[in-house]
């Protein structure tokens, strides 16, 4: 499964990759601070059915993003998701089990693709955070990436039928580590969702 995944991300990367880096004049900044190698959770807010496409285009690693259990409904996007080894999580998908397929790619040295705030904005601002990625952090000890998608708002907003051209920068931050801790305490678990959240915000704040 993960040899298929990565040969359709990789695949998937050559064919659009210079595609999408056009048309939207894709930059990324701060790309010295993804991982070369081994575990990481990638956590970044969420305006745009075009994030984990942008984050994953400019990180050229296999992402494995977890997403929610609505987007399986349609079976051709369904097909889709599975192929690029995306995480339902969810609905009637147990949370268990979802975080049990996160830990096992962070195990094999895999990245991990969260949106904490549980859904794509609906005015551009960035949503309160859910603490699912902070749980999984602590119970693995990988660190956490922080990473500030900017202009995929503009370009295609959820209520959007078709994207708008416009410039757009993923911003990636210094990574936060994080230290093992087999039953996080509930101020562990907020404390480390409220650092995640600050790094994305100042990077959104930093001028372009």
């Amino acid at each position: 499964m993960s040899r298929r995944v990565d040969a359709t991300f990789f695949t998937a990367r050559a064919l659009a990759g210079p595609l999408f880096t056009r048309a939207f004049r894709l930059t990324s900044d701060g790309d010295e601070h993804l991982p070369r190698h081994g575990a990481a959770i990638l956590v970044s807010n969420h305006a745009s059915f075009l994030d984990p496409i942008v984050i994953a285009i400019r990180v050229r690693r296999p992402v494995r993003f977890m997403v929610s259990r609505e987007f399986y409904a349609k079976r051709r996007l369904q097909i889709v998701l599975r192929c690029f080894g995306t995480i339902p999580v969810g609905g009637r998908e147990s949370l268990v089990r979802s975080f049990r397929a996160c830990t096992d790619v962070l195990r094999r040295g895999g990245l991990v693709g969260i949106f904490p705030e549980g859904g794509i904005t609906r005015d551009g601002m960035m949503r309160p955070f859910r603490s699912g990625a902070s749980v999984i952090a602590l119970k693995t000890g990988v660190p956490v990436v922080p990473i500030h998608v900017r202009g995929t708002f503009e370009a295609l907003p959820r209520t959007a039928r078709w994207p708008r051209f416009v410039p757009v920068t993923v911003r990636i931050g210094i990574p936060i580590p994080v230290t093992a801790s087999l039953d996080p305490s509930p101020g562990e678990i907020d404390s480390l969702t409220e650092s995640i959240r600050s790094s994305i915000a100042a990077l959104g704040a930093a001028p372009s």
